[in-house]
């Protein structure tokens, strides 16, 4: 007779495939149970906080390990709910809840409230799981508005927590460009979710759009930037809805340049979806996306819309676009397997059940 697996509660803030590949992840060892904590839901708030108390009271006593996609409101009750009950918790740090931008209000430690939210999650939980050392902690040289160092240990340099990097992992079969022609001198980026106000800044839209206006001749498209208004958008720039699976591999495949221009970013999983399916990456200096990337695309080193001009200006005449294009799949075919992940989990998971963190 087979043994009933341990139950492994999880908590995330939205549905996104990253989600989705984590959970298949920790479904392998435990019996997931998810809860939905919706962050955009402000006037809802104290309800979706009412039920996360009923949902840990329900399952706590009978669970092994929680798990919090990110630190922050949503994990404080998970994390104070397993130190009272003993249980383990872990939180896969992913970005937001590791930094502090306060020139556009960006950051779980640029808002005070936020900030003791975070650091409580993040001192008393198990164990931590970023997705980059760069979240840990790195030098911030993008651009001078805000600190010079970002990362969770410079925000609490007390911690004590132990912390384990494993790295997205992604399945090079499904993101592919299966042989699709490439439109030439086409650049897009995925704008994803538009309802905050640091968004534009923070994926440097603003960068993008002056790109388009500077280059008539090529042709630019924002996936997720349907409902976006612009002034002065130029006729070169396309605006789609956001879009999913194999529509969005499709278009992957038909671009040859995937433009990241973020002012922070932890690893942005579109950015190597884009590189398996042979996208030359234009990436700004920030984050894992130096790392990502490596010598396969463009990176832009401090924000400078004259310095990304002469950077759009060389990817355009390079005579060895195809190479990048070609160098950018097998990169992230290779160093970023899905496989790598699982194991990178399931080894952390371990060892943190067995005692030996």
């Amino acid at each position: 007779m087979l043994s009933k697996k341990k139950k492994l509660l999880y908590f995330y803030t939205a549905e996104s495939p990253f989600v989705e590949k984590d959970i298949l992840i920790f479904s392998k060892q435990f019996e997931v149970i998810p809860f939905h904590f919706n962050l955009y839901q402000k006037k809802q708030m104290a309800f979706i906080l009412i039920r996360q108390v009923f949902f840990l009271v329900r399952h706590i006593l009978f669970s092994q390990v929680l798990v919090c996609q990110f630190a922050g409101l949503h994990a404080w009750l998970p994390i104070l709910f397993s130190r009272m009950f003993f249980k383990h918790s872990i939180i896969v740090a992913g970005g937001t809840d590791c930094v502090s931008f306060p020139s556009i209000g960006y950051g779980n430690f640029s808002n005070p409230r936020n900030a003791r939210l975070t650091r409580f999650c993040f001192r008393k939980c198990s164990l931590i799981l970023p997705v980059h050392q760069s979240l840990v902690l790195y030098d911030y040289t993008y651009q001078d508005k805000d600190f010079p160092k970002q990362g969770i240990k410079y925000f609490i340099p007390e911690l004590k927590t132990p912390i384990r990097v494993v790295y997205n992992g992604y399945d090079s079969h499904y993101w592919s460009r299966g042989g699709v022609e490439k439109q030439k001198a086409s650049f897009f980026t995925v704008l994803g979710h538009v309802n905050s106000r640091f968004t534009l800044q923070l994926k440097g839209i603003d960068l993008f759009l002056e790109t388009a206006k500077a280059f008539p001749e090529a042709h630019f498209t924002i996936v997720g930037g349907a409902g976006l208004q612009l002034e002065n958008q130029p006729p070169n720039l396309k605006l789609i809805s956001n879009i999913w699976g194999t529509d969005l591999v499709k278009v992957f495949a038909q671009q040859q340049f995937y433009v990241q221009l973020s002012m922070s970013e932890g690893f942005p999983n579109a950015l190597s979806e884009a590189m398996l399916c042979e996208c030359v990456p234009v990436v700004s200096k920030v984050g894992g996306m130096p790392d990502i990337v490596g010598e396969c695309g463009y990176i832009l080193k401090i924000k400078n819309k004259e310095l990304l001009f002469e950077l759009i200006n060389t990817a355009l005449k390079d005579e060895k676009l195809h190479q990048k294009g070609i160098c950018s799949r097998e990169r992230v075919s290779e160093l970023y397997k899905f496989e790598n992940r699982e194991r990178g989990i399931e080894k952390a998971i371990n060892e943190l059940l067995e005692g030996k963190l």
